[in-house]
């Protein structure tokens, strides 16, 4: 008797083909069949006559690596049919971590008043402790190179000697050993945007001896998109990986053609090199670390020394003067303070869903002044204030999602609306990037079809992150499934509400076992890391 046999559904299997009716059988984990199921006897059937049936989603691009040791139930993931999420991403983590207080500054989601025993110095340790938790769904982790950065040289602004280079090969090195797919930057950053080209090649060249990728927001999508893409390029091309292109649109304010251009450069790369991969999430509004809108040396030091420069906003004021009256900034360079609105405060939770430049208003000062307000309210956790900003226009989001080699993520966290991380709001896509997707992408505005749409989610993803088990319905792969109500997909988040689950999924199931069914989760950890 086998575990589970799922009847009738109108399978799209994830490649992009046309859907077709059949079963699918399971069990041990893995699809044994796909075809006529009458001959078999099982535990469990389901008649999906009517629904469709399709492989786990796969999120490339998250930032679950902290939420997700909080709470393994991933309930926001779950719920919207996620089964694998790839952590590590922009070059963030919480490992490793000799020195904690500083990693907690780059790690979303860190609360102290969670009592997480903060317990681990390497990434291998971290990696044992998160999977110990227990996991609804998958995971695979990309090391992250702020990260290790920050291990051997905190958030100092200049090249490492040739003795921190070293140590970070090996921290890289280690991280590959332990089951990192990868290693992620996030150039925008710090203390990851002070890393030159020939740092990040050297410690690439460590994941190529893996056969591991390189994952990367990149250093600028505005006024140098071009040199940026060319930068992520070749460093993939003189390490030998394969690229990852993260959240990729361009910045409202890039050249007009540039977009273009950077298309044909992926392109003719993909050609004479090898695969490159991008992603974005489907929305016009993304996340950001309020701090980000400062001068990188504000958060220089310990969290004391960052604390005891917010404590004096006259002196921030006088020093900061000329860096916001003439903006380099990429996100000041975007639009004015009423364009960042808070997602995420400890202490003016009262005040999420508000712009900046109201917030001043209220509080009778100027916007400069409530951003480090802000940030000192929270005290040590300054450094996790979230806000949204325009990501992008929607005209590019349109584009970059047409683009065959374009997966679809949520540049979220596995979140809930319970526990300890009801508080916790990155941006709306947490709770609904896939449904929204699906809906207003595939069936509403018809931009892609259906199966592109589903691809874009499943194997696409799968392929692009070296998760060979992954992304398809077929036999001998996991069993990972998603059963959809087509005709009741929604996300039902908004910016103002942005912590609601969908609705349409009727069943998720993660390596063969039930997690999700009639709008419950089980309760079921059926997670695993994958490797290369």
């Amino acid at each position: 008797m086998i575990d589970l046999i799922i009847k009738n559904g109108k399978i799209i299997d994830g490649t992009g083909e046309p859907p077709y009716t059949s079963d699918i059988a399971v069990d041990n984990g893995k699809i044994i069949q796909i075809g006529d199921s009458s001959s078999l006897n099982s535990k469990k059937t389901y008649d999906v006559t009517g629904k469709i049936v399709t492989p786990g989603f796969i999120d490339i691009h998250t930032h679950s690596d902290f939420p997700l040791f909080v709470d393994g139930s991933a309930q926001s993931g779950i719920r919207q049919g996620l089964t694998t999420a790839v952590i590590g991403n922009c070059g963030l983590g919480p490992a490793p971590a000799p020195n904690k207080e500083l990693t907690k500054q780059i790690t979303i989601g860190v609360k102290d008043e969670w009592g997480i025993d903060f317990n681990w110095n390497s990434f291998e340790e971290y990696l044992n402790a998160l999977i110990s938790k227990g996991q609804s769904l998958n995971i695979a982790a990309l090391i992250p190179h702020s990260t290790i950065r920050l291990a051997v040289m905190g958030f100092e602004a200049r090249e490492p000697t040739s003795k921190e280079l070293e140590m970070m090969k090996s921290l890289v090195d280690h991280a590959m050993s332990a089951g990192a797919i990868g290693l992620s930057t996030g150039l925008e950053y710090s203390p990851g945007l002070h890393a030159k080209e020939d740092e990040i090649i050297a410690l690439t060249k460590i994941v190529s001896k893996y056969g591991g990728i390189y994952a990367s927001h990149i250093r600028q999508r505005g006024d140098l998109f071009e040199k940026a893409v060319e930068e992520a390029l070749n460093i993939a091309k003189v390490a030998g990986v394969q690229a990852q292109l993260s959240h990729l649109a361009p910045r409202p304010y890039a050249p007009k053609d540039s977009f273009d251009n950077i298309l044909q450069l992926i392109y003719k790369f993909i050609d004479n090199y090898g695969p490159v991969g991008i992603d974005t999430f489907p929305d016009p509004w993304g996340p950001a670390y309020l701090l980000d809108l400062a001068p990188t040396w504000i958060r220089e030091g310990t969290e004391e020394d960052v604390l005891k420069r917010l404590s004096d906003p006259s002196f921030l004021m006088e020093e900061t003067k000329d860096y916001f009256e003439n903006p380099t900034n990429f996100l000041l360079k975007i639009g004015g303070f009423e364009t960042f609105f808070l997602t995420h405060s400890n202490s003016h939770a009262n005040l999420i869903g508000k712009s900046i430049e109201n917030i001043a208003y209220d509080w009778s000062t100027s916007p400069i002044e409530a951003i480090f307000k802000l940030a000192y309210d929270d005290g040590k956790d300054f450094g996790n204030v979230l806000i949204r900003h325009i990501f992008a226009t929607q005209e590019d989001l349109d584009k970059l999602i047409k683009q065959p080699i374009c997966s679809i993520e949520s540049d979220g966290a596995s979140t809930s609306k319970e526990g300890l991380l009801k508080d916790l709001v990155m941006n709306r896509s947490s709770f609904g990037y896939a449904p929204r997707f699906i809906k207003e992408y595939a069936l509403d505005r018809k931009i892609i079809s259906l199966e592109e749409a589903i691809r874009k989610l499943t194997s696409l993803p799968a392929k692009s992150a070296k998760l060979h088990s992954r992304g398809t319905l077929k036999p001998q792969m996991a069993a990972d499934i998603v059963i959809l109500d087509i005709s009741k997909l929604k996300d039902n988040t908004t910016d103002n509400n942005p912590q609601e689950y969908p609705s349409g999924i009727d069943l998720v199931t993660v390596n063969g076992k039930i997690v999700f069914e009639n709008n419950i989760h089980l309760g079921t950890l059926s997670g695993e890391l994958i490797k290369l």
